[in-house]
This record gives structure tokens, C-alpha cells and sequence, in this order.
């Protein structure tokens, strides 16, 4: 059995006019990831849709207008992004790019500084007004942040030596500002099955044993006093990856980069695999994949990221993984 396919795109009521509601669009493109700092969505409207024979697209669609947009099957349509509007093209098919709250948050100005301070109230700080999620027990440090953006600052915590992505995610229809945290804040989320043979339409997926995988694991700890404390561990000829704690000792560090090690050899898939638009998944969310033709391959790995499409050929959802949970 077919299910028709259907959406609700919202552009929400502002000082210039009324709400808007419309459940046509030749495509929706939306792109999320935790490695994403700003989420982003595409809608392209038809030219059939009457509404805009009596009204100039560029009166009724300006930059930063409020947009939810929600698509699925037989009318049960699921949000599949928020955020504000950012262009609009001029010609038709009407293009009107978005990006999620970020966009907002990105444009506030910055003029901090600090002689110490942690994770959660330095973002406390420069975004006044949000909800905040952020890793346990990340000591920043000293900071000086004259007359920048949050932009700036975002970009620069994900450099060395924090290596801290962040993001938002919508919970109970409001904004949090997640950081540092890419799973664990999502561990009690169900996890959904997918059989690779059956229910996916095509996979690109390269499954990589844990034998095969080299990698060195280094180490950073910085001390409240600003001493930093470097440790490594793993194959000297793989790839390197460094991970960042705070205010642990040598002994300390050295078992937690061992861990990361263990972590990291693990049986996994590298690529991405596409999916009808049911059931709907979001990054952070784990992945239960069956194979009909390798059962070695089984097991339940973390989604990274999830880019979205509805158009003439139906809902896909292309699905990149990361690695499998323990």
C-alpha cells in the first residue's frame, strides 16, 4: 500500500502580516547534524500555489521570518525543523533558504572576558535567555573575548584545544544549546530498528572491522592553573585523534585515553545508508541495524547526522553513522 505524502510549512504571524500555512512544496531539504553548528533547511514552493498570484514573494518572505516545517505520510506529519528565514530567490520556483536558531544566536555580540572560567557559564554568559546543556565539569579557563560574536566564540571552542561542538535541538517546542555532549544527553532515546535489506532503499555503508581500524589516541588535561598535561596511547602509524579533559592528573588521563582507545576499535560502518521517512530519526538517536545477508554486521550504532528530503520521489532519509554503542 502507497501513503500519500503530505506537509504543513508554517510561516509564522509577524508585525508585517497574518500567518501562513501551505501544504504544497516541490521539495524540503533539511540537514542536521551535532557537528553542524547551524542546522539548515530548503524549501522550493510551486508555481501552481495561488497564493502568491496577488502578493509579492519579497513583501511576504523577508529574512529572519519564523518558519516550522512538518512533512510524513497521510497527513501524520512530524516536525522536521524550525528556524528563520535567511533568503529568498527572485525568481520562480521560489527558493527560501533557512537555518535554525543558531542563526539568531550567531548574530549576538560578544565583548567578555574572564580570568576563570567553566564551560556552562561562559555560555551562560554569551547567550542570555537560552537553556543550556553543556559537558560536566569543563573548565575553560582564562578568556578574552573584545568586541566579537557568538559566532566567533562557538567556532573558536571547537578548535583546539577543546574540540567542543555545539548545537541546538528543540525539546518541548523550545530551543536548548547543547554542548560537548553528543550522545550521552540522548541515551534514553528508543532505539530504532532498521533492516538494511528490507526496509532502506539503498545503502553505501563500508563495514570496517575493529582489526583493521588504526588510530593513536592523544590526550590533553588542563589543569585549573592552566597547566596542560599530554598523554597518548595506540597504533604510532594511525590516525590521530585528540581528546580534551579537565583537571585530570597523569594517571587519570592516561585511563581515560586507554578507554577512548578500547572505544574506538570497535566494530563499525563508515558512510551513510538511505531510508523511507518512516520511521522518522533525528542525530543523537541510535540506530538497531539488522542484515538478512551478514549477521556479523548487526548491532546498534549512533547516528551522527540525518539529511531529509521530500520531493517528487518520495521521503528519504539519508542517515550517516558513527560508532557503535557499547
Amino acid at each position: 500500500m502507497t501513503l500519500p505524502m503530505t506537509c504543513q510549512i508554517v510561516f509564522a504571524k509577524n508585525d508585517r502580516r497574518s500567518g501562513i500555512v501551505l501544504t504544497q512544496a516541490t521539495e524540503i531539504i533539511v540537514e542536521s547534524s551535532w557537528k553542524l553548528l547551524t542546522d539548515t533547511a530548503e524549501i522550493v514552493i510551486p508555481r501552481k500555489v495561488k497564493f502568491f498570484d496577488k502578493n509579492k514573494v519579497r513583501e511576504v518572505f523577508r529574512r529572519g521570518d519564523f518558519v516550522t516545517i512538518s512533512f510524513g505520510y497521510n497527513g501524520n506529519n512530524i516536525e522536521e525543523f524550525r528556524g528563520y528565514i535567511t533568503e529568498v530567490s527572485a525568481d520562480i520556483p521560489i527558493r527560501i533558504k533557512l537555518q535554525d536558531e543558531m542563526w539568531k544566536l550567531k548574530q549576538m555580540p560578544v565583548n567578555f572576558s574572564s580570568p576563570n572560567i567553566s564551560l556552562k557559564e561562559l555560555l551562560t554568559a554569551i547567550a542570555p535567555g537560552y537553556k543550556i546543556e553543556a559537558l560536566e565539569g569543563v573548565q575553560i579557563g582564562s578568556v578574552r573575548f573584545p568586541k566579537t560574536t557568538v559566532a566567533a566564540v562557538l567556532e573558536k571552542l571547537q578548535q583546539d584545544p577543546w574540540k567542543l561542538n555545539t548545537y541546538f535541538k528543540t525539546v518541548n517546542g523550545f530551543p536548548l544549546l547543547v554542548c560537548g555532549k553528543y550522545y550521552a544527553d540522548d541515551s534514553s532515546e528508543v532505539k530504532v530498528k532498521f533492516n538494511l535489506e528490507r526496509n532502506c532503499v539503498s545503502s553505501s555503508l563500508n563495514y570496517v572491522r575493529k582489526d583493521d581500524i588504526q588510530i593513536l589516541i592523544k590526550g590533553v588535561s588542563t589543569l585549573s592553573n592552566g597547566t596542560k598535561i599530554e598523554v597518548e596511547f595506540g597504533d604510532k602509524d594511525g590516525q590521530t585523534r585528540q581528546l580534551t579533559h579537565y583537571n585530570k592528573t597523569k594517571s587519570e588521563l592516561e585511563i581515560l585515553v586507554k578507554l577512548d582507545y578500547e572505544k574506538s576499535k570497535q566494530d563499525r560502518f563508515d558512510g551513510s545508508y538511505i531510508a523511507f521517512g518512516i520511521p522518522s530519526v533525528k542525530h543523537g538517536q541510535k540506530a538497531d541495524l539488522t542484515s538478512s545477508l551478514y549477521n556479523d554486521r548487526n548491532g546498534v550504532y549512533y547516528i551522527e547526522g540525518v539529511t531529509k528530503t521530500f520531493n517528487s520521489e518520495g521521503i528519504r532519509q539519508v542517515i550517516k553513522l558513527d560508532q557503535k554503542t557499547s
